[in-house]
């Protein structure tokens, strides 16, 4: 058994699988192009040009030479319910709010950490869908084999069943065959609805996560095992950033204690008695807010349990990623050597159930044994199949795990 040889060519498999489904070529979509269909359907890149537009908004807001809108003042004050001697004053002006030392800074680094973490977690996304997108594909290709193998299995039985029953009205066969062939093809029958039901609802469920018209070509979804391509992974960066973000609101809610001062500006025009002539004057003042523990406390202690939440949750996932690349890796190199031996295993059956075939023709065994070559034939070539996808697919979870898009 020379495997290093099954093993090159399962390495050829891989590379180029070619599986003969009836299914249309879809313009030879890739696996990238199917990622890409997919991610124009994803409610996150619908609503991605909207919050960009977001942070925008709120970058240049905090940018401006004012903490906030300001607002207008108008005052007026009269003794019309007391004494009634005609005094009067109109106050009118505008309170600007102002940035103090060092907060705008800090608000702009905060703005820039959230929308460092929303453009992660939008990369994030995109991994997942592709994860999916890798799935659905690699399930509807199993379903599709299946499906082919069961229909080849059906038509096997069919003109077993029309042979046997030549046999049986020739005198070669008891009547008891015949039933027995009719019954394996029935059988057959039956194995092959399930496996079109499951292969028509696998390549439903891929189609409708893409938008895609049919399934593609499956040469052209297969893909080669890659290195990681880029320093961060899409599962860990949001998390990282998150952390970053993190601390950024513990730093404001640390070193901005207190609410934003306000200028005030304006005009006041007043007159003592109903008699006395108008005279007018200028305002200017200043709000400063105090600061309270009251007001401190409760965000210093937020912004330090989402630190400490975000710093918790990056090792945790890290362990949890780093198992996944290890099953993943380990997947990669079993089904590589699964695929040898099922591929072994088929060309053996191949030349037993051809020999037995032969044999049964010439009335050297009954037809009992030539159903059960048969059927371990057909269970052969229908794991020979899986394994091909199998190891495909686990080509495709490797490049999940490391983080690589397709």
């Amino acid at each position: 058994m020379q495997f290093p040889k099954l093993r090159q060519r399962a390495a050829i498999t891989l590379a180029l699988i070619t599986l003969s489904l009836p299914v249309r070529d879809a313009g030879a979509q890739t696996m990238q192009q199917a990622v890409a269909a997919a991610w124009e359907r994803h409610p996150a890149a619908r609503a991605l040009s909207a919050r960009q537009d977001e942070f925008a908004a709120r970058r240049d807001a905090a940018d401006s030479f004012l903490s906030a809108a300001p607002a207008a003042t108008l005052a007026n004050r009269n003794d019309r319910l007391q004494r009634d001697t005609g005094q009067r004053e109109w106050e009118a002006g505008i309170a600007l709010p102002l940035w103090l030392p060092g907060y705008q800074a800090r608000t702009l680094a905060l703005i820039e950490r959230e929308q460092s973490a929303y453009a992660a977690l939008i990369e994030q996304a995109r991994w997942k869908l592709a994860g999916e997108v890798r799935e659905a594909w690699w399930q509807a290709m199993l379903a599709a084999n299946e499906r082919e193998v069961a229909r080849s299995r059906a038509d096997a039985a069919r003109q077993i069943a029309v042979d046997v029953e030549r046999r049986v009205r020739a005198g070669d066969l008891p009547r008891m065959d015949g039933n027995q062939a009719r019954s394996a093809e029935a059988a057959a029958d039956a194995t092959f609805a399930e496996a079109d039901s499951r292969a028509h609802r696998a390549a439903r469920g891929f189609l409708a996560l893409t938008g895609l018209p049919a399934l593609p070509a499956p040469a052209t979804m297969a893909e080669q095992r890659r290195k990681m391509a880029a320093d961060e992974h899409p599962q860990l960066a949001p998390l990282e950033r998150a952390v970053a973000a993190a601390r950024a609101r513990l730093d404001i809610a640390a070193k901005n204690v207190r609410d934003l001062p306000e200028l005030t500006l304006g005009v006041r025009r007043e007159r003592p008695l109903a008699e006395a002539g108008w005279e007018g004057s200028t305002i200017i003042g200043v709000r400063i807010p105090l600061a309270t523990d009251a007001r401190n406390r409760p965000k210093i202690a937020a912004a330090n349990a989402d630190l400490i939440e975000a710093e918790a949750l990056l090792p945790y996932e890290q362990s949890r990623l780093e198992a996944e690349q290890d099953a993943a890796t380990r997947e990669l190199e079993r089904t590589a050597e699964a695929l040898a031996r099922a591929e072994h295993r088929y060309a053996l059956t191949g030349e037993i159930r051809r020999e037995y075939a032969r044999a049964f023709a010439l009335g050297n065994i009954d037809l009992p044994q030539r159903l059960r070559i048969e059927a371990d034939a057909f269970d052969a070539e229908l794991s020979a199949a899986r394994a091909r996808i199998e190891a495909a697919r686990a080509v495709s979870r490797y490049n999940q795990a490391i983080g690589v898009l397709p």
